[in-house]
């Protein structure tokens, strides 16, 4: 088993999401810190006359006064979950909107430990990032078909791996650890989708409030340490087919994601108020064991599937993807990061 460090620099803002939504009951934003907080336990520290009151509030079904109920209640920054800054804009919605029945509110929290207490990078998002990588470059050149639908692309990456089910994926011999961030890595923006339209951009007006990472085009760098072992013995003994390399990861990683991060600046940002920051990211400084990585929701679909074999059209949907981009903060583009792998001797 070999074991590789991995240095890595969050390079822009990176969501990486549950599924789960925050509704104003379970959180609340004081100045510019949103306050995770676990309306339960609130619930549990209220006196008799005040879970009275509670009751009548649900009973009545007016999700205005319980949102009142729950910023107004004395004790209801003791003990948050975690406290997270957020952007000065969206504090400036929140506290326009709070008394808007119409508007949820809803902010899509980062992947965190139980209880929402850390927040971390899961070693399967890195390691995800790098197969689409590598199964790209493997698949360069080949003459299989493009695949239709989620089986046939189940079944065209067994292929191009050389294996015939999950034993024996070579990708069974990378394992990457997760990694642990902090609070203060972290903030809560808004998130908007741009399109292109000639020499200008326009975002839409949906609402959408992410968790993110603070990074290093938005003023604020991140960074974090985690390990990847190989297990190069299960191709010498034969249990898989196809080896991988360190080298190949980072070459592979390197030819696929520099190719997006150009195309995407040329298409999307040039010349627009985000050229700035993708200029930036072009501009990120490779030296040897170093490579691109994209990862997290708002990648991009050329970020998550092959290169020659994506599928250009939505399953039900019309238009084509890869036409608009998701920018945080009306500035960013998401999900870069840089990484450095070394051998630990």
């Amino acid at each position: 088993m070999k074991r590789y460090s991995l240095s890595c620099e969050i390079l822009s803002p990176l969501h990486i999401g549950t599924g789960d939504e925050l509704d104003p009951l379970n959180y609340i934003i004081k100045g510019e810190t949103m306050y995770r907080i676990s309306f339960d336990r609130l619930v549990g520290r209220m006196d008799d006359a005040e879970r009275t009151a509670l009751e009548a509030l649900i009973d009545e079904g007016n999700l205005l006064k319980l949102r009142r109920f729950v910023v107004r209640h004395p004790q209801v920054l003791r003990e948050p979950v975690c406290s997270v800054a957020v952007t000065p804009s969206l504090a400036k919605l929140y506290s326009t909107k709070l008394d808007d029945i119409q508007n949820q509110l809803l902010i899509h929290p980062f992947m965190r430990t139980q209880g929402g207490a850390i927040p971390f990078i899961p070693g399967s998002s890195l390691k995800g990032a790098i197969r689409t990588a590598v199964v790209s470059e493997l698949a360069k050149g080949g003459s299989l078909p493009k695949p239709g639908g989620t089986r046939e692309e189940y079944e065209f990456e067994a292929r191009v791996l050389d294996s015939d089910d999950a034993k024996n994926d070579p990708f069974r011999g990378l394992k990457i650890r997760d990694a642990a961030l902090s609070d203060s890595d972290m903030i809560v923006a808004e998130v908007r989708n741009l399109k292109r339209k000639g020499s200008s951009v326009e975002t839409n007006s949906i609402q959408m409030m992410c968790e993110i990472t603070r990074s290093r085009v938005s003023g604020n760098a991140v960074t974090f340490e985690t390990e990847l072992l190989l297990d190069d013995g299960l191709h010498a003994v034969g249990f898989i087919k196809k080896p991988l390399s360190a080298e190949q990861v980072v070459m592979s990683c390197n030819n696929f994601y520099r190719e997006k991060m150009e195309t995407e600046h040329k298409k999307f940002y040039r010349g627009s108020r985000m050229d700035g920051a993708s200029a930036a990211l072009l501009g990120v400084a490779l030296e040897p064991g170093e490579f691109l990585l994209r990862m997290g929701r708002f990648s991009g679909v050329e970020s998550v599937t092959l290169d020659g074999y994506r599928n250009p059209k939505p399953p039900g949907k019309r238009g084509i993807w890869g036409t608009t981009r998701n920018i945080a903060d009306d500035a960013f583009p998401m999900g870069w990061m840089k990484v450095r792998l070394v051998e630990i001797a």
